[in-house]
């Protein structure tokens, strides 16, 4: 009877290893080639639901942690035509929080699982957020992993650890309600550290400095909150947006001291998710999102991917004083019919078809892969 016993046991357990392995050769697995002429993506035609099995049955909900990259309450500090083509039903002429014309990564990833496009924490009106049937947006625009990264010194932002206590000391009804354990975390931060808070620091100290905190950030989900499942975005070649390019004068080019710093911390990304994903349980999955390889891509060639511009932004006007392109209701706006060809909605956030772009080659694929011991089962 023991005999069968284990038998079973070890069945079960190497029916669970097969149905692993199905998943990572169909939807992460890594390509080495992917780059090809007349290169086309066309996995959106019917119900999205390829990636659901990275986050297995028991995943209803989506936590999010960061900046603007992600970003959901902002909501005074995105008038029109910010969200001028969310489509979630705005009747009014009214901003929907995002840095973007339409959906942010976020929204994709959630909507791509079938799950509800999280709240905002930081809404206009927090009576409104509750934790039935959906998850919170804890992003906050400006601000990243160190407590004192913010684009001037009284910007008003949260942190990462501000962001965290959100969560961990919210409303008392949450205690009941939030399976925080049956969520998946997704995670984009760590550019407005290296552009606000790298001020000609060695990259290599500062980028094992936001490794740090990235681990301290990974390890209080995962131990007081019950995180078991992440998607983490890295940072991409923050030299080469508008705003940078603008800076650099006359020739437009791409600041190669942050994207020296930024190859550098992703450097160290990688190696504090392949630590955390060796300590945590067998039940953890850690999926990496390589937004610098796929941003790489998108500007060394943008029309192989259907953009027509790399460089400038959708809206906005260059204004000295400030150092940015600066969008709102009176800034010069391209045209509906032209905004899918542009990969920056604004001097610095890229727009919806840029993060549609980064969804398809997601479950593509090209940018997402598990982390550590999950590839090796």
């Amino acid at each position: 009877m023991g005999g069968v016993k284990k038998r079973n046991k070890k069945s079960r357990k190497n029916a669970k290893k097969v149905a692993w392995r199905l998943f990572l050769s169909i939807i992460l697995g890594l390509p080495v080639v992917f780059l090809a002429a007349g290169y086309i993506i066309d996995y959106f035609r019917g119900p999205a639901k390829s990636m659901a099995p990275l986050f297995e049955s028991s995943v209803h909900v989506m936590h999010v942690f960061g900046d603007s990259t992600v970003a959901a309450g902002d909501s005074l500090m995105t008038p029109r035509p910010y969200g001028i083509d969310w489509p979630e039903g705005i009747t009014k002429n009214e901003p929907n929080g995002r840095f973007c014309n339409g959906y942010t990564v976020a929204d994709l990833l959630a909507k791509h699982l079938n799950i509800p496009i999280p709240q905002s924490y930081n809404s206009l009106d927090k009576k409104k957020v509750k934790l039935e049937g959906t998850g919170i947006n804890f992003a906050s625009a400006g601000c990243g992993l160190l407590q004192d990264t913010r684009p001037f010194a009284k910007f008003q932002c949260y942190p990462i650890l501000d962001q965290v206590h959100q969560m961990l000391y919210g409303p008392k009804k949450w205690d009941a309600k939030a399976r925080f354990d049956e969520a998946v975390y997704v995670i984009s931060v760590g550019g407005n550290d290296l552009m606000f808070s790298l001020n000609g620091k060695d990259p290599t100290v500062f980028a094992r400095q936001l490794g740090s905190e990235m681990g301290n950030l990974l390890k209080t989900l995962y131990e007081q909150v019950g995180g078991r499942t992440y998607f983490v975005n890295n940072v991409g070649p923050l030299g080469c947006i508008p705003n940078n390019r603008e800076r650099s004068g006359l020739e437009k080019k791409c600041n190669q001291e942050l994207n020296v710093a930024a190859v550098e911390y992703n450097r160290v990304l990688d190696e504090v998710l392949l630590n955390f994903s060796r300590i945590s349980d067998d039940s953890t999955v850690v999926v990496v999102a390589d937004s610098h390889k796929l941003f790489s891509l998108l500007l060394e060639s943008p029309t192989m991917f259907g953009f027509s511009n790399a460089t400038a932004p959708c809206c906005g006007v260059w204004v000295d004083s400030k150092g940015m392109f600066e969008c709102n209701g009176t800034s010069p706006l391209c045209s509906k019919s032209e905004r899918d060809g542009y990969i920056f909605f604004d001097g610095a956030h890229t727009t919806a078809s840029a993060n549609q772009k980064f969804l398809e080659l997601c479950v593509d694929k090209t940018i997402c892969s598990v982390v550590g011991k999950q590839l090796s089962i």
